[in-house]
C-alpha cells in the first residue's frame, strides 16, 4: 500500500502564550488546545488512513491534551531540541504511559548529550524510563523506530547561556525525499559555513517566531532586523557577546561537538557575520518553504511599538517580507492541530 507522509502540528505556542489573566490575538484561548508549545509529529500513514509511526518533536506544556484529543496515540520517539521546561514538560506522561503499556519497554529519546543529562536532572525518574540516543553536531544518526526511513542530524544554536546543548535537528525523511529543519528556540545559529551549504534547499524550515523585530534578552532570534529601533537593542548585546559566552551551554565532554563550534568560530570570526534573523537564514539557505510558530510579540508592542498580530496577519507580513527581498518560498502561519502532506512513496 501507498505510504503518505505528513507534518502535524501539535502546538504553535511559546513558553507562555496565553498569560493567565491576559488574552493575545493570534491565540484562541477556548481553542483546542492552543495553548500547546511549539511541538511536531511527522507521521507517517498506510495511504490516507491510519498512522503507522508518529516521530515526536518537542514536547512541552499542552502536547499531552492535544494527543489525547487527536488520537490518544503514544508517539513512536521523541526528538527534542533542547531542554528548557517549555519543551519537555510532557515528557513524563508520555514516556510513563509508553514504559508501563508497553512491557517496561524504555522509550527512545534523541538529543545531544548535554540535552539529556539536562532532562535527567530535570526528571531524574526518566533514567530509568528512557533510551537516550546521543546527537552529535553535524552526523546524521538512523532513527531506529521507522527502520530505515528517517535520519536526523543536530546542528548547535546559542540560545543563551541556560539552554544547555540547543540544537536545530535536520530531518530527512528517506522514502518521500524530503528534508524539515526544525530550528526550535534560537538566538544565533553556529553552524559551519560547509553545513550552511549542505541545507541550502531544505523542503521545509519550521521555526521559532517569537520576535518580528530583534530584542536579544529574549533570547531568540527576530524574523526581520528592518526598523529603525533595531541598533538600540543589537548593538550594546554584540559588544556583550563572546565566543567563551556561546560555548558556556554546549557539552565539552564530546570532543565532536567541542571541534564543531571551534570549525563554527573559524568559518565565522567577526560579529557582523553572525546570522540573527529568521530572514538572513532564509536568504542563506533558501528553503522552499517556512513555517512560522512560536510567535508572541509582546517585545514588539513593548519595545517597537508595533500592534501584535493574529494569525493572518503574520502570515501576509511575513509573506511580503519574504517577496520584498525576493525570497521564492510559501511562507505558513499554521494552526494547531493543522496537517501539512509533504510526500508519499
Amino acid at each position: 500500500m501507498m505510504r503518505t507522509f505528513s507534518l502535524r502540528i501539535n502546538g504553535r505556542g511559546n513558553a507562555w502564550p496565553i498569560p493567565i489573566g491576559q488574552h493575545h490575538p493570534f491565540y484562541d484561548l477556548p481553542g483546542a488546545p492552543d495553548y500547546a508549545n511549539a511541538s511536531y509529529s511527522i507521521l507517517e500513514r498506510e495511504g490516507e488512513g491510519k498512522i503507522i509511526k508518529d516521530i515526536l518533536i518537542d514536547a512541552g506544556h499542552g502536547i499531552v491534551p492535544f494527543l489525547l484529543r487527536h488520537g490518544n496515540r503514544i508517539p513512536d520517539a521523541m526528538l527534542i531540541t533542547h531542554p528548557h521546561f517549555d519543551h519537555i514538560l510532557g515528557m513524563d506522561w508520555i514516556i510513563q504511559s509508553y514504559y508501563r503499556f508497553r512491557g517496561k519497554k524504555k522509550y527512545p529519546v534523541y538529543a545531544t548529550r548535554g540535552c539529556c543529562e539536562q532532562i535527567i536532572k530535570t526528571m531524574p525518574h526518566l533514567k530509568e524510563l528512557c533510551e537516550f540516543t546521543e546527537l552529535s553536531y553535524g552526523r546524521p544518526v538512523p532513527v531506529r523506530e521507522t527502520g530505515e526511513g528517517m535520519t536526523v542530524t543536530a546542528f548547535p544554536v546559542y540560545h543563551g547561556v541556560h539552554a544547555r546543548a540547543a540544537a536545530m535537528l535536520l530531518v530527512e525523511i528517506v522514502p518521500a525525499g524530503k528534508r524539515l529543519l526544525f530550528t526550535g528556540d534560537v538566538l544565533v545559529p553556529m553552524i559551519r559555513q560547509g553545513d550552511l551549504e549542505m541545507l541550502r534547499g531544505v523542503d521545509w524550515l519550521i521555526t521559532d517566531a517569537n520576535n518580528r523585530f530583534p530584542y536579544p534578552k529574549t533570547n531568540h532570534w527576530s524574523v526581520v532586523r528592518r526598523h529603525p529601533e533595531d541598533e538600540k537593542y543589537i548593538g550594546p548585546w554584540l559588544k556583550e557577546l563572546t565566543e567563551p559566552l556561546m560555548m558556556v551551554p554546549h557539552n565539552f565532554q564530546n570532543y565532536t561537538n567541542y571541534q564543531y563550534l571551534l570549525d563554527y568560530f573559524r568559518d565565522f570570526p567577526e560579529k557582523e557575520d553572525y546570522i540573527l534573523t529568521v530572514l538572513d537564514f532564509a536568504t542563506r539557505i533558501r528553503p522552499r518553504n517556512l513555517l512560522l510558530t512560536h510567535y508572541s510579540g509582546l517585545e514588539d508592542e513593548k519595545y517597537y511599538k508595533e500592534v501584535l498580530l493574529d494569525t493572518p496577519g503574520l502570515e501576509k507580513w511575513a509573506q511580503e517580507t519574504m517577496d520584498d527581498v525576493n525570497l521564492a518560498m510559501k511562507v505558513k502561519v499554521p494552526e494547531t492541530g493543522a496537517i501539512i502532506p509533504f510526500g508519499k512513496k
